[in-house]
């Protein structure tokens, strides 16, 4: 019997106790066969069992592992939502014991199920507030426009019969009421912008303009509006321009002048018997760019230390007795302020009570180019009144007052007027007559100044449209050149002015 393919502990079990020629015995051949495959089958399954359990093993591990993953990202997720919980818990009503028994997440998701529904309706009521407030926001803006509107049409009135008494002989008693009288108009007129200009600001309305203008010259015509009323009080001006300043800067010129004028005017107004400096100098070329500092320095009253800041305060001055001994709404210095934040600056102020003060500032701004040409507007002195001379103009006006007082001024010019009352009269007129500009007021019964300008362009999408009017927000100014009228005069208009803008829409260059 050959047992080499005998499992090798059998072999070595036979070969140790069963005699060679017992082998030969088939019966016994046939059992030792039986027992050699027992011997192979354990063999086979010890295999299986060892390379099985190695298996388990590693299974058990991966499932083990995953687990504790599972149950770390379990507890960080129960974390999150006690965190979520706590974020949005209103202190009031905490139920602080549910909150601690992290592992009831069914308590945790309807308490926070709860903090949610919570946050919602908070979240609807700040809505609601912002509604109200928006919509106090608009009423105010509304009734600011309708009071400007209504102070604005007599005004207009008042400042056109001053300027007009002005220039006919009248004794010397007369001619100093009138000065009074157009120095409180003027001061009345200063008030109305001002409050305008504030609430622009805070509206976030103003969008600075880039366009070249010529800054020497408008610090110099600064100077000059400010000459007069600054020897009445025995002040004089002096301007020092440093001669490496640009001769022409990229900028909003009417923002930028309105700054500097705000702080001329108000060191006339605190100033007597002194001297007011104003200083532009160039601090820095950069390329395109040129940093400009500008400094407005008066010997007037000063402010004391501790009340510097108040005066950048709106409707806030730096005592009480300030506001009744030389006027104002206390806005010019918040408006300078607010516009400067525009320009990405900042007013700085040196004072001391008694010994004057210094307000100075910087701004960067572009250079442009000298071989650039200022856009002038026609600028005919009323010397060449004559200039205006049959121009057949339509004023639509319903005011009385308004009507007399334009009419005096055209006519003055030796314009042809026709009046209407409102747009739907004005529509008629212009559908049979014929006219080089039409003068449009916007608030009128009947047809409003919108509404017939859009019926005129209809007809004609040339002829000159300018509104002459007491509404002076922005809204109503967008909208007029929306709906197609070419220009826009507040009220109370500068007789210069008015005749200015009639000239460049009527006479050909």
């Amino acid at each position: 019997m050959d047992t080499s393919n005998f499992h090798r502990l059998l072999n070595k079990q036979i070969s140790k106790h069963l005699p060679a020629d017992s082998l030969k015995n088939e019966h016994l051949q046939n059992f030792i066969k039986a027992i050699n495959e027992s011997y192979f089958n354990f063999e086979r399954d010890k295999e299986l069992f060892e390379h099985s359990s190695l298996l388990n093993e590693k299974e058990y591990a991966e499932i083990n592992e995953k687990l504790k993953k599972e149950i770390k990202q379990r507890r960080l997720s129960v974390d999150k939502l006690i965190d979520a919980i706590y974020s949005l818990e209103e202190k009031e009503g905490l139920e602080a014991n549910k909150i601690i028994d992290s592992n009831n997440l069914l308590v945790l998701v309807d308490y926070l199920q709860v903090q949610i529904d919570n946050r919602k309706k908070m979240e609807a009521e700040l809505r609601l507030a912002k509604e109200l407030a928006e919509n106090a926001t608009q009423a105010k803006s509304e009734f600011l426009s309708m009071m400007s509107h209504e102070i604005r049409t007599p005004l207009n009135a008042i400042v056109g019969m001053t300027y007009l008494m002005q220039q006919e002989e009248v004794s010397d008693n007369m001619a100093e009421n009138l000065k009074i009288l157009q120095f409180s108009t003027d001061n009345l007129h200063a008030l109305i912008n001002d409050i305008l200009d504030f609430s622009k600001i805070e509206a976030g309305k103003v969008e600075l303009e880039k366009a070249p203008f010529d800054l020497k010259q408008l610090i110099s015509n600064i100077k000059k509006a400010n000459q007069i009323k600054a020897e009445e009080k025995q002040n004089s001006i002096k301007l020092m321009i440093d001669d490496d300043v640009p001769n022409l800067i990229i900028g909003d010129s009417l923002r930028l002048g309105q700054i500097v004028s705000n702080l001329v005017s108000n060191a006339v107004k605190f100033t007597k018997n002194g001297s007011i400096t104003v200083e532009l100098t160039l601090q820095k070329r950069a390329g395109n760019n040129a940093i400009l500092g500008f400094s407005v320095t008066d010997t007037g009253i000063g402010i004391e230390p501790h009340k510097q800041q108040l005066i950048f305060d709106k409707f806030t001055q730096a005592n009480s007795e300030t506001t009744r001994e030389f006027g104002g709404t206390g806005l010019g210095l918040v408006i300078t302020k607010k516009l400067l934040q525009l320009h990405g600056s900042e007013i700085k102020l040196f004072s001391e009570a008694g010994k004057g003060a210094k307000f100075y500032f910087s701004v960067e701004l572009e250079v442009a180019s000298d071989v650039i040409k200022l856009k002038k507007d026609i600028n005919l002195e009323f010397q060449e009144e004559d200039i205006l001379k049959g121009v057949k103009v339509l004023l639509v006006e319903d005011y009385p007052v308004n009507i007399k007082v334009a009419t005096k001024f055209l006519e003055r010019w030796k314009v042809n007027i026709d009046i209407a009352e409102n747009g739907k009269i004005a529509l008629e007129k212009f559908e049979t007559g014929k006219y080089d500009v039409v003068l449009m007021d916007i608030q009128m019964p009947i047809m409003d100044g919108y509404t017939a300008t859009s019926e005129i362009r209809k007809i004609d999408i040339n002829v000159p449209i300018i509104a002459l009017t007491a509404s002076a927000t922005l809204n109503n100014q967008d909208r007029a050149f929306t709906v197609g009228m070419n220009d826009y005069i507040t009220k109370p208009f500068n007789p210069k002015e008015l005749f200015n803008k009639i000239a460049k829409f009527s006479v050909k260059s």
